[in-house]
C-alpha cells in the first residue's frame, strides 16, 4: 500500500526542485497579481523516496498521477503486472522489481551436438529507485549499487547446472574458466558430442551400354543391324552388374550421453530373371547371349533379353507384332501397323501411318510419317496390353461390387438366383464395356509373337466364358472373378515393370508424328515437320542443318535445335525444363519453366535458361 505523503515531505520534495525559489522569483518580478492555481494543481502526484512510493489522489477537477517504469524495472499494480502507464491514486497498492537476464545460460543446439555457455555478468549488484521530485507523469527508474555486492557466480555453480540439465560429454571446463576471467559474453562450447558416421548406399555397377550406339557405318555395302547400332551384348558367362551392399553406419552420442542412431543405408533390391543368374558374390552373370537389360524402379531385375527379328517389312501379311523382348525389322514399317515390345525396337527402314511401343528404347534408321512413337514409361502407357487389362481391372471390379449386391438384394427377399444370370443380366445392361474391352484383349494375346505362357492360356479360357456367359452360367462364381483379377493385375504388372529406366527415342527425321518418350529424343539428320515430341529428358537435333518446322517440342530438361521455322512458314512452339538453345529461329514461342517470349523476329544463336529466360 503506498504511503499517504506528508506535508513536511512534499515541503522538502519541493525544495528539492527549486519550486519555491521559482515561485518566489516569478512573485517578486512579476507586476501581475497572482492566478488562480491551474487545473494541474488538482491532479493527483506521486513522489519516490527511499524505495518507496508517495502517491496522492486528485482534487476535484483533478486527474490521476500517471505511473510508468523504465527496464529493468517491473511494477506491480495491486497485484497486477503493469505492461504501460498506468493512472494511480493513493489507495492503490504498488510494488516494484528488477526484471535483468541471469547470471549465465546454458543451451543446447538443435541436432543436441553441442552445449553453450553464455556470461551474462559474474556479480550481482542491489538495485535502488531513483528519487524523484513529486510529479504527476512519473517514469520509474533504477541503478545499480556497485557498493552492494549480492553474489559471485563460481564455477561450482555452473558444472552443477550442467549436471542438473544431465549435460555430460567432453565437458570443456578450461573454456569456462576462460569466460568467467576474460568475459567475452559470447556463446562458448562446453560440450560436444559425436555424430554419428553415416554408412554407405548399395550401389551398382552395369557392365554394359544402357543404349544402343549409333555408327552409321557401312561395311562393303551391307548393313548388319546389329553391329550398326552396336546393340549391347554379352555372351555366356560375363559379368553384366554387380551389386556393392550398403555398409552399415556407426553411431554416435549427444551431449546428455544419448546413442545417436547412424540413419538407415539405402539398399538395392536385385532380381535376377531369365537369362542371368545372382550370385552369392552379388555378380549378376548371363546364362545366355543376347542383350542385358535392367527393369523397375524399386527393385532392379536383370534379365537377357530375347530378340523377335522380322527379316523383311511389317505389313498386314506379317501382322500387328506383340512381343516380350526386344524387335528388330530389317526392312520397313508400313501401313496401319503396330509393333509393341516389352524391350527396344529397331527399325533398319521407314515408319509409315504406324505405332510404336517401347518399354525401352525406339532406333529407327528411315523416315518416320505419320506415325506415333512410345518409349519407356510412355511404352508402358501406351501399351495395349497395359491399357486394356487396367481397364478391365477397373470394370470387373464394378461388375463383382454390384452382383454382391444384387444377390443380396435377392436374398433379402428369400428368393434365390444363379451367380452368372447375375453376371450375364449386369455385363447386358451396366457393363456393356466389358465385352468389348475382352474382345481387344484377346486379339492381343492372340498376336503375342513367343510361345505361350500358362498364364496366357488360362487368361485366354476364362475371357472367352465372358464373351459367352449364357453357355456358362452355372460355371460363373465369385472365384472365376477373383481369378480374372489376379491374372488381369499379373498381366498389367508385368508390362510395368518391364519399363528401362535409360531409354531413348533415335530417329533421322519425322513428319506429322507424335514421339512421347520417358528418356531423350534424338533427330540425327533433317529435322522434324508438323510433329508433336515430348521428352521427359532432353530433345536435341544433331546435324547443323536440321530444321524445325510447325512442330511442338517439349522437353523436360534442355531442348537443342538448330533452325526452328522458315521465312514463310509458321512458328514452332518450344518448351523446356531447364534450357533451351538454338541456332537460328524465325518465329514462334519459346518458354523456359513459367518464363514464355515470343519471338516475331529472326534470331540467332539464342540460349534461354531459368536463370537467363531472354537472349544471350
Amino acid at each position: 500500500m503506498p504511503q499517504r505523503i506528508t506535508d513536511k515531505i512534499l515541503n522538502k520534495t519541493a525544495g528539492q526542485t527549486g519550486m519555491k525559489e521559482k515561485e518566489t522569483e516569478t512573485a517578486a518580478a512579476s507586476p501581475l497579481p497572482s492566478r488562480p492555481y491551474g487545473t494541474q494543481d488538482q491532479n493527483g502526484i506521486i513522489i519516490v523516496q527511499d524505495n518507496r512510493f508517495y502517491i496522492t489522489s486528485p482534487l476535484p477537477g483533478g486527474e490521476p498521477a500517471i505511473l510508468s517504469a523504465v527496464p529493468p524495472v517491473m511494477l506491480e499494480l495491486n497485484n497486477q503486472p503493469v505492461a504501460g502507464p498506468v493512472p494511480v491514486v493513493s489507495t492503490d497498492r504498488v510494488t516494484w522489481s528488477i526484471q535483468e537476464p541471469p547470471p549465465y545460460q546454458i543451451t543446447v543446439s538443435e541436432d543436441k551436438l553441442q552445449a553453450f555457455f553464455t556470461l551474462n555478468r559474474v556479480e550481482q549488484y542491489e538495485w535502488n529507485l531513483v528519487n524523484t521530485p513529486a510529479s504527476s507523469h512519473l517514469a520509474v527508474r533504477a541503478e545499480m549499487d556497485p557498493s552492494t555486492l549480492l553474489s559471485t557466480l563460481g564455477i561450482e555453480q555452473i558444472i552443477a547446472e550442467l549436471e542438473k540439465k544431465s549435460i555430460s560429454q567432453n565437458l570443456n571446463i578450461p573454456a569456462i574458466y576462460a569466460e568467467l576471467n576474460h568475459p567475452t559474453h559470447l556463446p562458448v562450447c562446453v560440450a560436444e558430442g559425436t555424430p554419428p558416421a553415416a554408412g554407405e548406399d548399395a550401389k551398382l555397377d552395369l557392365f554394359f551400354a544402357g543404349q544402343a550406339e549409333s555408327t552409321f557405318e557401312e561395311t562393303e555395302g551391307v548393313v548388319d543391324y546389329r553391329s550398326y547400332l552396336r546393340i549391347p551384348t554379352a555372351k555366356k558367362g560375363d559379368i553384366i552388374a554387380r551389386k556393392h551392399p550398403p555398409r552399415e553406419g556407426v553411431p554416435g552420442y549427444d551431449v546428455y550421453g544419448s546413442i545417436l542412431h547412424a540413419p538407415a543405408p539405402r539398399d538395392i533390391k536385385v532380381r535376377a530373371k531369365e537369362g542371368t543368374l545372382l550370385r552369392p558374390s552379388h555378380e549378376i552373370t548371363a546364362l545366355v547371349e543376347g542383350r542385358p537389360r535392367v527393369t523397375g524402379t524399386y527393385v532392379k531385375t536383370f534379365d537377357i533379353t530375347t530378340a523377335y527379328t522380322v527379316p523383311g517389312s511389317v505389313n498386314r501379311q506379317i501382322g500387328n507384332i506383340v512381343f516380350s523382348g526386344d524387335v528388330i525389322v530389317h526392312q520397313d514399317v508400313e501401313d496401319n501397323s503396330i509393333i509393341e515390345s516389352l524391350g527396344n525396337v529397331y527399325v533398319c527402314g521407314n515408319v509409315h501411318n504406324s505405332t510404336i511401343t517401347a518399354t525401352g528404347s525406339i532406333y529407327i534408321l528411315g523416315k518416320v510419317g505419320n506415325s506415333q512413337l512410345y518409349s519407356g514409361a510412355f511404352g508402358v502407357t501406351y501399351n495395349r496390353l497395359y491399357h486394356l487389362s487396367e481397364k478391365l481391372i477397373e470394370e470387373v471390379n464394378l461388375l463383382r461390387q454390384a452382383s454382391r449386391l444384387l444377390i443380396q438384394e435377392i436374398q433379402s427377399r428369400q428368393q434365390t438366383v444363379k451367380f452368372g444370370q447375375v453376371i450375364q443380366l449386369l455385363m447386358e445392361s451396366k457393363y456393356k464395356r466389358i465385352p468389348v474391352l475382352i474382345r481387344d484383349l484377346e486379339s492381343v494375346v492372340a498376336s503375342i509373337k513367343y510361345i505361350s505362357h500358362p498364364d496366357n492360356k488360362q487368361l485366354q479360357r476364362i475371357l472367352d466364358v465372358f464373351l459367352r456367359p449364357a453357355l456358362f452360367i452355372d460355371a460363373f462364381n465369385d472365384a472365376m472373378l477373383v481369378s480374372l483379377l489376379k491374372l488381369l493385375k499379373d498381366l498389367y504388372t508385368g508390362v510395368a515393370r518391364m519399363e528401362e529406366t535409360k531409354v531413348c527415342v533415335d530417329i533421322p527425321e519425322c513428319h506429322n508424328t507424335i514421339i512421347k518418350s520417358s528418356g531423350d529424343i534424338c533427330i540425327h539428320k533433317d529435322g522434324t515437320l508438323q510433329s508433336d515430341l515430348l521428352s521427359l529428358a532432353d530433345i536435341t537435333f544433331l546435324m547443323p542443318e536440321a530444321v524445325c518446322g510447325e512442330s511442338q517440342l517439349e522437353a523436360g530438361g534442355t531442348l537443342t535445335a538448330q533452325t526452328v521455322g522458315s521465312e514463310a512458314g509458321p512458328g514452332s512452339t518450344l518448351t523446356a525444363g531447364r534450357k533451351i538453345i538454338v541456332g537460328k529461329m524465325y518465329g514462334g514461342s519459346i518458354t523456359v519453366g513459367r518464363h514464355s517470349q515470343e519471338i516475331t523476329e529472326p534470331a540467332e544463336d539464342m540460349i534461354f535458361t531459368l536463370q537467363n529466360p531472354g537472349t544471350d
